[in-house]
C-alpha cells in the first residue's frame, strides 16, 4: 500500500487566477506525504484536462493504494469525468481520500456514492437526449433527400396548379400555359404521388397523353 497526494487547478494562468488552488496545494504538502509521490494538473484557460491524474490511474496506481486530495472535486469538474473516475476507481481498488470526506472502506461515503449515481444517471440521460436529437435531426434530413439522394424541390403554388392543371390537359398545354419544362412537369408529378402514395407503384404508358401514369 503507498500513499499518494494530488491537487489540479488553475496556477499563475495568464487569464483565470485561483487563489485556492495554492492552499489547496499547501493542505496537500502539509499531508505528511512523501514530496515525490505528490502530483498536480494545472489548468489553463482553454484545457482543463487531468493528464497527470489518468497516466496515475492507468499504469502507476495499485490496488489497495491510497490517494489523497485536498478536496474532492480536485478530481473530476463535470458529471461525465465523475462517471469515469468511479470506474476507475472500482477497477483500480485504490481508496480515495480528502478533506472533504474519509473514502475508506469503513467510511459514510452516502454523499461521495449518491453523487456517483447522479452523476451516472445524469450522464445517461444526456446521452439518450443526444441520441434522440440525432434521430430527428437524421429524419428531417432524410424528408428533404428524394430516393437518388438529391435534395427535394419544394412544391410552390405555381407548380401545384401546373400539377391540378396536367391532370386534365397534356403536358404540351401545361407546358404552355405555365411556361416549365416537360421534365420539371414530369418531377413535379412524381414529388407530388409520391407523396400522397408513398408505397411503391408500378408504370404503365399513357397513350393519349404521351407519358407514364403511376398504378
Amino acid at each position: 500500500m503507498t500513499m499518494y497526494g494530488y491537487v489540479s487547478g488553475y496556477y499563475k494562468d495568464k487569464i483565470i487566477r485561483e487563489p485556492d488552488f495554492e492552499r489547496r496545494v499547501n493542505i496537500l504538502l502539509g499531508s505528511g506525504i512523501p514530496i515525490k509521490n505528490c502530483f498536480a494538473d494545472g489548468f489553463s484557460h482553454d484545457n482543463k484536462e487531468r493528464y497527470r491524474l489518468h497516466k496515475f490511474l492507468a499504469g502507476v496506481a495499485k490496488e489497495g493504494d491510497i490517494l489523497f486530495v485536498p478536496e474532492l472535486t480536485d478530481l473530476y469538474s463535470n458529471a461525465r469525468e465523475l462517471c469515469c473516475l468511479m470506474h476507475d476507481i472500482e477497477r483500480t481498488g485504490i481508496v480515495i481520500k480528502s478533506g472533504d470526506m474519509d473514502l475508506s472502506d469503513n467510511s459514510n461515503a452516502s454523499n461521495w456514492i449518491i453523487s456517483s449515481q447522479l452523476a451516472q444517471l445524469d450522464y445517461a440521460h444526456y446521452l439518450h437526449q443526444k441520441c434522440l436529437s440525432k434521430a430527428i435531426k437524421k429524419a428531417k434530413y432524410q424528408a428533404t433527400v428524394n430516393i437518388g439522394g438529391h435534395n427535394k424541390r419544394v412544391i410552390t403554388p405555381q407548380y401545384k396548379q401546373a400539377y391540378d392543371y396536367l391532370q386534365s390537359h397534356t403536358y404540351t398545354a401545361t407546358q404552355e400555359k405555365f411556361h416549365l419544362s416537360k421534365s420539371t412537369l414530369y418531377r413535379i408529378k412524381q414529388q407530388i404521388e409520391h407523396q400522397l402514395h408513398p408505397t411503391n407503384t408500378t408504370q404503365s404508358y399513357n397513350l393519349q397523353r404521351g407519358d407514364y401514369d403511376e398504378r
